[in-house]
């Protein structure tokens, strides 16, 4: 097999392990496979300058060379430790999206959540609000159609519209109030 048949079975193992699914996902594993197969040289290359050293270890050259490989191995290394988290943190953050999807679902929305909207860390902050329910109000009250309601023109409050009077932080310092 040749080099770059070996190249190309190894990136198509490592696609099916990690399976990316968006231009986010997808640049996260390009990455990080390009990091891998680069730390897989610069291994190569160290084993290769260990055996020219064990030869001549007199030689100040020889041992230069060996911590520059190794230094740019670890280098590799590192930034394939990096993809990797980037594209598990863009993964974890699909799933929970899921979840947050089927809510919006269950009340009836479809609410588009981007790829890119750190669904996870949102899930973790505001005192730990870990459930699906609340983070798809959360994103509803977002909605260009609340946006919409809020900037229309201001009339007293009605049974039809309960929050003519109120400010957007006013509102939303009443949907915090309630857990909304």
């Amino acid at each position: 097999m040749t080099t770059e048949e070996q190249n190309e079975a190894n990136l198509a193992a490592l696609r099916r392990d990690c399976q990316p699914d968006s231009a986010l996902e997808e640049e996260a594993f390009e990455r990080y496979a390009w990091a891998t197969r680069q730390a897989k040289r610069f291994r190569q290359a160290e084993t290769e300058a260990e055996e020219r050293y064990s030869n001549d270890p007199g030689n100040p050259n020889l041992l230069f060379q060996l911590e520059r490989i190794l230094k740019m191995a670890i280098a590799q290394e590192r930034r394939a430790d990096r993809a990797l988290k980037a594209l598990r943190d863009l993964q974890k953050d699909r799933f929970a999206a899921y979840e947050v999807q089927a809510e919006l679902h269950a009340m009836g929305r479809a609410v588009e959540i981007p790829k890119s909207l750190p669904v996870t860390e949102l899930r973790k902050s505001n005192l730990q609000r870990t459930n699906p329910n609340y983070l798809a109000q959360f994103l509803l009250y977002q909605t260009q159609e609340l946006k919409d309601f809020m900037a229309a023109p201001q009339t007293e409050p009605n049974e039809a519209n309960p929050f003519a009077h109120m400010e957007m932080d006013e509102l939303r310092d009443w949907l915090k109030a309630r857990g909304l």
